[in-house]
């Protein structure tokens, strides 16, 4: 079957449930600067909104300290495999979709965590092109990695889908002119999505009809 669509998905929120994990690492950055630990909710909320000074709220700095990123790197890369976990049936979504369409991930996570989380979770194969912040000059809400990723896999705005769980997603896709669907599931929330999914069986029904 000849493949005409490009679905993008966001990684974190959307296919897995990473935020104890996150979480987990950040707080042991922060243990090691003397800051009291933050909830989940916490890091839920504000990795999700745009124009956030996400170095000043998680580790009251100006900028990210490259040591501090290295320490959240090692602790992740170690611990995070027994805390991840994909949302119900996203394995089976994929296994159908690759069939019909073309798959990517649009992170603004590294790549090589995005990597990391994929193999370990076995989905990796899925998935024609993975695009993380550290590969663009600008995260999500910058519609960046979308136009990345449609020039790799020569896919038109018309015939690509973004599938993500936050307003920066939602706005990513606005910005490059494609069409967005907002997965209730995840971290984030939105009030301007038109369309809206509740579940991934009503995700692959709602996608079906793209294909």
């Amino acid at each position: 079957m000849k493949k005409e669509v490009s679905i993008i998905f966001d990684m974190d929120g959307t296919l897995v449930d990473s935020s104890a994990a996150m979480t987990n690492s950040v707080n042991y950055v922060r243990n090691t600067l003397g800051l009291a630990p933050i909830a989940k909710e916490f890091l839920e909320y504000y990795i999700n909104q745009p124009d956030q000074h996400l170095p000043k709220i998680f580790y009251n700095t100006d900028e990210y300290d490259p040591a501090h990123r290295a320490l959240f790197k090692e602790h992740y890369m170690h611990f995070s495999p027994s805390m991840i976990s994909l949302y119900p049936d996203v394995k089976e979504l994929l296994h159908i979709l690759s069939e019909k369409a073309y798959l990517s991930i649009a992170t603004n996570a590294s790549d090589f965590f995005a990597r990391h989380m994929l193999q370990e979770l076995n989905i990796i194969d899925y998935f024609s092109s993975i695009v993380g912040a550290n590969n663009v000059a600008e995260p999500k809400p910058s519609p960046l990695m979308v136009y990345r990723l449609m020039e790799e896999l020569g896919s038109a705005p018309s015939k690509t889908i973004l599938v993500g769980d936050s307003i920066k997603d939602e706005l990513a896709a606005s910005n490059a002119g494609i069409r967005f669907i907002f997965a209730l599931w995840g971290y984030g929330t939105s009030e301007t999505a038109k369309l809206r999914v509740h579940t991934i069986h009503e995700l692959l029904g709602l996608l079906n009809t793209f294909i």
